[in-house]
């Protein structure tokens, strides 16, 4: 029976170890705190089966149809659980808990147990099969490429450990059960003899997959708002931009994590040096789906650029407007004369430009001023009012190199102060312009605040407690200004926190905002965003970059890893205005002091961690191959500091330890006549001086003098290398 289980563990053991590594991979991207008792389970459960299976094989004819009624009835009821858990009320879809969804709870028992049974019966089944009955590598790579399967379709990066194991183990069958195939013969497949070496050259194969797991770089590093989405990856013009980010989408990034900074540069930026930080549109989402968001139809094609229409009606034209609507007022107009609302904002000229990012959109601040040098699509007239504003001359042309210069419009401390003292609320806004004398200004401006109602308020995506919590952060304030700025504020002061990296377990927005309140740009932009139109500010979401890492006092560099999330919400009287509510600590992150940059050092201790773990690996492999001589180095070192009767026993010993170790079988039981006759049978060599004299010490009580023991020593070290590997040639003769 020992024999039996012996053998079974010895034929079964590594196809099991990788259906345990193929569980936990699975249950890890799932629900990662299952991962663990799950794969414990799995080892006995997979243990049992193949044990059934050997029984179930035996009995020949009818094996097929107990298999099949078995597979049914373990089918049947993981499906039983499935439409339990979706009709329970308190599981979510079961495709979109198994494809990770935004908003998805991922601990579902339900769901979890009936992958666990009707996915590990199957992967036990295929295992069993092509490693017990037939072996087939094949067949067994099946089941290995399910967890990269499913990891690719969730868009998650699979953690190198990981993929190390299941590597791992994936070779170890190859190699390991190939020599116990029992549909060949003995004689043709050979014995396999799992001894020391084999244990030793098995624990070397691992250490090397692993350091080559870790330390070949991923083909592509994307940026922090790309994880999980095609952010950038929709072509808008035929053979327009040769890369992800020189296009627009339809669809935002999503908020569940991201990758570490790239400092990759993307293109510069020239100006006058009088900012800190400019925050440069990519492209304006309307649609919050509870998950990302999106452009609809119309808005795609009118707001992903800069600017929209032509003629414009941006900040300079709500201005203009307004000035109008006051000047009618007098008590308005002695209240607000000191702010010459016309020039309220700063003309600035900007300059961006690369060699090689040909962008279909321009990367500027809202307000840029288009008016002279913007080309226009006219013949699409079937979109907005003059068409939209590209960086392309017609409909699908190649996007030429990033290099423009603009204006735009600087909305400094003045503007932001007019706002604050303006003071006014969307309906007490509504309200002066029905009032005003000045019907066709306070008509425009009618307009353009409508227009931003109608499609900046949708709450979809807004639940009880988020509202709750929008109004309670603005209860107090009268101005949709001096709300925007609480609603800005409110992260920066309650403790949130900026990652890259973090993962949460619930990727809804509720959960970001009241529980783990760690995140990265997406999700602050998203919460204010919501929380915004929760309280009647129309708002919308905005994707792009942060233009702040200076290299001199007129120069900028925009990464990859600049790529930010803001928000722009809609101020009665001034029209649209950025906040950006992610805690600062995005900008220390992504930045570094003098010319050493965050992504410099981060790839430096990439690269270094990775060299160190080479560097290890190839200790440990070098150990493992002359661990018999590193421990010789040691025992002749050891030697010097021992009486020499002492040195005649320990070098007999070793002589003994030598043999066993080149051969794996113990003499230790031989007497000295009889280990004389064995090495010159086997290496065709024997230590005789060290011999004679181990036996007249060891047995004649004789102290031998340093002469001899030198002499003994030499010829000692001459049989070395035949004592350590039983040579292919022996030796002519002996060297006694």
């Amino acid at each position: 029976m020992n024999k039996f289980l012996k053998n079974r563990i010895n034929s079964a053991v590594c196809p099991i170890l990788l259906g345990a590594a193929i569980c936990y991979s699975t249950i890890y991207i799932l629900h990662e705190p299952a991962a663990l008792p799950y794969t414990m389970l799995s080892l006995a459960a997979q243990f049992l089966l193949f044990l059934f299976f050997d029984k179930l094989k035996a009995t020949k004819a009818l094996c097929p149809l107990i298999y099949t009624f078995v597979c049914i009835a373990v089918m049947s009821y993981s499906l039983r659980l499935v439409f339990r858990g979706a009709y329970s009320g308190t599981h979510s879809n079961p495709i979109d808990w198994f494809y990770g969804e935004e908003g998805v709870e991922t601990n579902q028992p339900m769901y979890l147990n009936a992958l666990f049974i009707g996915g590990g019966f199957f992967v036990a089944s295929i295992l069993y099969y092509y490693t017990q009955v037939r072996y087939r590598t094949l067949g067994v790579m099946l089941c290995t490429l399910f967890p990269f399967v499913l990891y690719g379709k969730r868009g998650d990066e699979m953690p190198e450990i990981l993929i190390t194991l299941i590597l791992t183990m994936f070779f170890a069958v190859v190699v390991h059960n190939r020599r116990l195939d029992p549909a060949k013969k003995r004689e043709v497949l050979g014995n396999l003899k799992v001894d020391k070496a084999y244990i030793i050259s098995f624990a070397v194969f691992i250490s090397v997959t692993g350091a080559v797991a870790m330390t070949v770089q991923k083909p592509t590093f994307r940026s922090q708002l790309e994880k999980n989405a095609d952010y950038f990856d929709n072509f808008l013009f035929n053979g327009a931009g040769t890369s992800g980010y020189e296009t627009l989408s339809r669809s935002s990034s999503t908020r569940n994590g991201g990758f570490g900074f790239n400092d990759s540069p993307l293109f510069d930026l020239e100006d006058d040096g009088s900012k800190s930080i400019y925050y440069l549109r990519r492209q304006v989402f309307n649609d919050f789906n509870g998950k990302i968001w999106e452009a609809n139809a119309f808005s795609f094609w009118r707001e992903s650029p800069y600017s929209t229409e032509n003629p414009e009606y941006l900040t300079d034209d709500v201005l203009n407007d307004m000035s109008t609507v006051i000047s009618a007022d007098p008590s308005l107009y002695e209240r607000y004369k000191k702010y010459d609302l016309p020039n309220l904002y700063t003309i600035k000229n900007l300059k961006v430009y690369d060699d090689d990012f040909s962008s279909a959109y321009l990367p500027a601040p809202y307000g840029t001023v288009t008016d002279d040098v913007a080309r226009y699509m006219l013949e699409y007239s079937k979109y907005p009012p003059g068409g939209v504003i590209y960086r392309t001359t017609n409909w699908g042309e190649k996007t030429e190199i990033l290099n423009d210069s603009f204006e735009y419009m600087d909305m400094d401390v003045k503007f932001k102060q007019f706002a604050k003292d303006l003071g006014i609320s969307g309906n007490g806004y509504m309200t002066l312009l029905n009032v005003s004398r000045e019907t066709e200004a306070a008509e425009r401006l009618k307009a353009d605040y409508n227009d931003a109602l109608a499609r900046y308020t949708n709450q979809t995506g807004v639940s009880q407690r988020l509202a709750a919590l929008a109004r309670q952060i603005t209860d107090g304030y009268y101005s949709d200004y001096n709300k925007a700025v609480a609603l800005e504020k409110y992260f920066s002061e309650n403790g949130y926190l900026y990652s890259t990296e973090y993962k949460p377990r619930d990727t809804s927005i509720d959960y970001f905002v009241f529980e783990s309140k760690t995140g990265y740009c997406a999700a602050y932009a998203t919460a204010m965003t919501l929380m915004a139109r929760a309280v009647g500010l129309p708002a919308r979401y905005v994707e792009g970059f942060a233009a702040f890492e200076r290299t001199d006092s007129t120069h900028m560099i925009i990464r990859e890893g600049h790529a930010h999330a803001f928000v722009e919400v809609y101020i009665p009287g001034t029209g649209w205005m950025t906040f950006d509510p992610t805690v600062s600590d995005y900008l220390d992150m992504n930045s570094g002091a003098g010319n050493v940059n965050a992504g410099f050092v981060f790839y430096l201790l990439f690269w270094l961690s990775r060299f160190f773990i080479v560097i290890i690996v190839a200790l440990l492999i070098i150990f493992v191959v002359l661990f018999d001589r590193i421990r010789e180095v040691f025992l002749r070192t050891l030697m010097l500091f021992m009486p020499v009767e002492k040195r005649v026993l320990m070098l007999y010993a070793n002589v003994l330890w030598l043999v066993k170790f080149s051969t794996g079988s113990d003499h230790s039981a031989y007497t000295v006549i009889m280990l004389r006759k064995y090495l010159l049978e086997t290496r065709g060599i024997a230590p005789e001086k060290l011999l004679v004299l181990f036996e007249k010490t060891a047995f004649g009580g004789y102290t031998p003098t340093k002469d001899e023991f030198d002499q003994a020593y030499d010829e000692y070290k001459n049989c070395f290398r035949y004592l350590r590997k039983v040579p292919k040639k022996k030796p002519a003769q002996n060297t006694a």
